[in-house]
């Protein structure tokens, strides 16, 4: 009974630590959303000082064009300029839709094409390409089996294997459907299985370059869109070619031209480099070409010869001779 008694206070207890604990977690919640409400309301009034400042900013640096002589805002000019601009922004607007558009569905094919990688390597095979291979040929070879279920004792059974392996090709359950036909049956089937093969393989080869070859105008067109001005130059062309031919389009032609542009700054500054130094030679040659012997020149004089000094008259008899 004590026991009872003990129990129940000490529920009671607990009862009470988790009511009291509840309250305290109330308060602390009040606590919280009026610093919340506080902070917010620092927030708003920071938000409206940073508006008023970006507006006078705005104000201030309106281009001139926009402006009339007194200073004030030339609302006409200005709603010419935005109706000019504006097809611009809707047809941007258009793009970046169909930009999203394409994107998202580029990323489901994406997913999708993992998915089915994923599921091809569980099952055995080599990737999604031989997956998709090996049920098309089985889905042929049943329907072709099924030309012969009247030879076979028990069609029904075997029109169940047929359905199953068109499904899920496995080699145990083929070799089943094998065993209810006569050997010439299995021959017949097994020539056509390798020529039906033999077909998709040649007309998803013929897919395939197709498909590479679409891709590779697609790249070289928007690279020669992107860059006019690069393709003007025939050395350029055949690198290009070349680049393709090594890399295909597993590269950037934007990447491409910034290293060419970059090598381009580099030619072009040693022949400036080049240039002024043969420029400098140049004149060096032409200062050396004026260069002549200094002759001697003569001394005139209108003096007399009474009006010389001794002095001056031996100077100037060293001068003549």
């Amino acid at each position: 009974m004590e026991n009872e008694q003990n129990v129940s206070t000490t529920d009671n207890q607990d009862l009470d630590s988790q009511i009291q604990e509840i309250f305290d977690s109330e308060d602390v919640e009040n606590d919280n959303q009026d610093n919340t409400a506080d902070t917010e309301e620092q927030e708003e009034q920071t938000e409206e000082t940073e508006s008023e400042e970006e507006t006078q900013d705005n104000i201030t640096k309106c281009p001139d064009k926009f402006l009339n002589t007194d200073g004030t805002v030339n609302v006409e000019n200005l709603l010419k300029s935005y109706q000019q601009l504006e097809p611009l922004l809707n047809q941007k607007a258009d793009w970046e839709k169909e930009k999203a558009i394409l994107q998202k569905k580029a990323e489901y094919a994406e997913q999708l094409q993992l998915q089915q990688q994923s599921l091809a390597l569980q099952q055995g095979y080599r990737n999604s390409e031989d997956m998709e291979l090996s049920k098309e040929v089985a889905n042929a070879v049943s329907n072709e089996y099924e030309k012969y279920l009247y030879t076979v004792s028990d069609p029904e059974r075997v029109q169940g294997l047929l359905a199953v392996y068109s499904k899920t090709p496995n080699p145990a359950i083929l070799e089943k459907i094998e065993d209810e036909f006569s050997v010439d049956v299995v021959k017949r089937v097994s020539v056509f299985a390798e020529r039906y093969k033999n077909q998709v393989i040649e007309r998803q080869n013929t897919e395939k370059y197709e498909q590479y070859k679409q891709e590779a105008q697609n790249f070289v067109k928007k690279a020669f869109d992107d860059y006019p001005d690069w393709f003007k130059i025939p050395e350029f062309v055949e690198f290009f070619k070349s680049a393709l031919e090594v890399k295909g389009d597993a590269f950037e032609t934007s990447a491409l031209i910034g290293h060419l542009q970059k090598l381009k700054d580099v030619f072009r500054k040693q022949f400036e480099e080049e240039q002024k130094l043969n420029s400098e030679n140049e004149k060096e040659k032409d200062s050396l070409k004026n260069l002549t012997p200094k002759a001697n020149q003569k001394v005139v004089t209108t003096k007399r010869v009474e009006d010389y000094t001794p002095e001056e008259l031996d100077s100037a008899i060293e001068a003549l001779v």
